[in-house]
């Protein structure tokens, strides 16, 4: 890992909050200065609070030109800036300043007093970029095409074209980076520098690259200017430029357009308590029309106005520079839907969202996750990583399908953390989620189909002819039994009927009886009759396809066919009586043998 370490801390988008480097010369020739890096906040009035990143902090990492003092001499590590800004990874990238750390290459062989002219040739020190993280200092080498310098001191011909020849100084001693492209404007505000030019560099490169000069139309008011810093929509950078000495000299306020390069003065600035360039400017993270200049002390700046407030009290340095603190990201959470049944494929997506996109590395966000429970699952832990470079990250709750009625409904919660003072990140508006996992298996009553059966179908008009009806459901009756009505047969004389309407089937049962009964009758010939009994539709049930049955009636009762009997012959007047007299001999002669014997 790099030096630097991760990104700076972000900060509370509600403060005047800012990073200050203090910078603090070498003690010796050869000795690097010092820089200490520091999260400054300005209270509305009163002294302005430092808490501190790191101090003195040295990068191991050199660029290809660094030369040691004296051979065999280790390199020397990077120094401090006075020129530097916020970049859009939440790290500082800042030109370095030399200040008596071996201004330029005193070698043997190409020293100041040599033959060659002099080691300035290959000095290359005020060309390279320092990257500072939360832990330290990266030197990131020599940006591409901004300085000129020769690589052999001794050689013309190996000469390096640049923007600006600043070989024998002084040190960049302005700038800042547009929050908008990320495009660092670089400047060298004073004597032996250029007043009216601002140099590009992609600091996004390896190394950085000089991409190009912003001529103003004019010079900076003044004969000098410290630090400006670029509004939140890039488009001015503003600065305080200085005329005179300390005591008797003048300050005032200007801006210069980040496309058109025109420059326009703004207002006078007093002295605070002396006229000295201030060598820090940043803009705060609590107000796009507030910026800090540092000097002797922070100065709040009203912008596009220009006008500068009191000093406020800040711990001193030979000089310094500043940049912006990021706000700190907010995060949201939303699940959707919010509701689900227990049936497959119901889920919920949560997504945490960020209002701006996730550093280098991601941003982890603590999550409260849903207690456990058998009614569903989740993906949500304890917490879940945006990717740098995107603004979402997901993860779900699932409802567990099943079929049991009446097990109610449970509720999945989720929250976003709190999360902790030095996390990169607030908590914005909802925070917290909660999906409804519904019981959708009800106890759906079941609606029997009633069908009708009577048996025999076929009667006599004779004792003991009777046909059953069954009214049949399919389902048991529930509770308080199924009231089924009927159409009863008509009125007859030749059967009498049990079946009136409504017929009740009781509770539990599927099915109740009535009867039709033929009524007996030697009648003959008076026919057949049909006793016809119907189901009607009513509520709690729905009519089968047998939903009617019919009884036939017959007469038994026929005549006796006499087509083929045969006449009795009679006796004639005479005959009679000869037969009387016959049978009256026989009877006097049958009692006088009784009477002998």
């Amino acid at each position: 890992m790099a030096a630097s370490g991760a990104p700076l801390p972000r900060c509370d988008a509600s403060g005047q909050s800012f990073y200050l480097t203090r910078y603090t010369g070498p003690a010796a020739t050869g000795t690097p200065p010092t820089a200490i890096l520091d999260l400054a906040t300005a209270p509305a009035t009163g002294a302005v609070a430092i808490a501190p990143i790191w101090s003195g902090a040295a990068a191991p990492t050199v660029s290809a030109r660094e030369i040691g003092l004296t051979p065999p001499n280790p390199p020397l590590p990077a120094g401090a800036s006075v020129a530097g800004g916020m970049g859009k990874d939440g790290y500082i990238y800042t030109m370095r300043a030399v200040d008596g750390d071996n201004n330029w290459d005193t070698s043997p062989a190409a020293g100041w007093g040599s033959a060659a002219g002099g080691g300035w040739r290959s000095h290359t020190r005020y060309y390279e970029m320092l990257r500072y993280g939360r832990n330290g200092v990266d030197n990131l080498g020599i940006v591409s095409g901004l300085g000129t310098y020769q690589t052999d001191p001794t050689d013309p011909s190996t000469l390096v074209s640049g923007a600006i020849d600043l070989r024998l100084g002084p040190n960049f001693n302005a700038a800042d980076i547009d929050p908008v492209t990320g495009i660092m404007y670089l400047a060298n505000f004073q004597t032996g520098g250029a007043l009216n030019r601002v140099f590009k560099i992609d600091v996004t490169q390896t190394p950085p690259l000089y991409v190009g000069t912003l001529n103003l139309a004019s010079n900076i008011p003044g004969a000098q200017s410290g630090d400006f810093a670029i509004d939140a929509s890039g488009q001015w950078a503003y600065g305080i430029a200085t005329t005179g000495n300390v005591i008797t000299g003048t300050s005032v306020s200007y801006r210069f357009n980040l496309s058109s390069g025109a420059v326009e003065t703004l207002a006078a600035v007093s002295p605070a308590p002396f006229n000295s360039p201030y060598g820090a400017a940043a803009r705060l993270p609590n107000a796009t029309d507030k910026l800090a200049f540092y000097g002797l002390g922070t100065r709040i700046m009203s912008i596009p106005a220009g006008t500068v407030g009191p000093s406020q009290s800040t711990a001193g340095a030979t000089s310094g520079d500043a940049a912006a603190c990021l706000p700190k990201l907010t995060a949201t959470l939303v699940c959707t839907p919010d509701a689900l049944v227990d049936a497959a494929g119901n889920i919920s997506n949560c997504t945490v969202t960020l209002d701006q996109a996730a550093p280098a590395g991601g941003m982890a966000i603590a999550l409260t996750p849903p207690a456990a429970n058998p009614r569903y699952t989740s993906s949500c832990g304890s917490s879940i990583v945006v990717a740098a470079g995107q603004t979402t990250a997901s993860c779900s709750i699932t409802a567990t399908p099943n079929t049991t009625p009446g097990d109610g409904d449970v509720t999945a919660a989720l929250a976003l953390a709190t999360p902790a003072a030095t996390d990169d990140y607030v908590l914005g508006t909802p925070s917290g989620a909660e999906v409804r996992i519904r019981n959708d298996d009800v106890d759906i009553p079941i609606t029997p189909v009633v069908n009708l059966s009577c048996t025999p179908s076929s009667l006599v008009d004779a004792a003991g002819q009777v046909s059953t009806c069954i009214i049949n459901l399919s389902a048991p009756a529930p509770a308080g039994g199924s009231s089924i009505s009927l159409s009863p047969p008509p009125g007859s004389s030749r059967y009498t009927s049990s079946c009136t309407s409504p017929v009740l089937v009781a509770a539990g049962a599927t099915q109740s009886n009535c009867t039709i009964t033929a009524t007996p009758n030697t009648v003959i010939g008076d026919g057949s009759v049909s006793a016809l009994l119907q189901l009607l539709a009513g509520p709690g049930y729905t009519l089968g396809p047998d939903s009617q049955a019919s009884v036939q009636v017959n007469d038994d009762d026929l005549p006796i066919d006499v087509g083929d009997a045969k006449r009795v012959p009679t006796l004639s007047a005479w005959a009679l009586a000869l037969m009387g007299m016959l049978l009256a001999a026989a009877g006097a002669l049958f009692a006088r043998k009784r009477h002998q014997g």
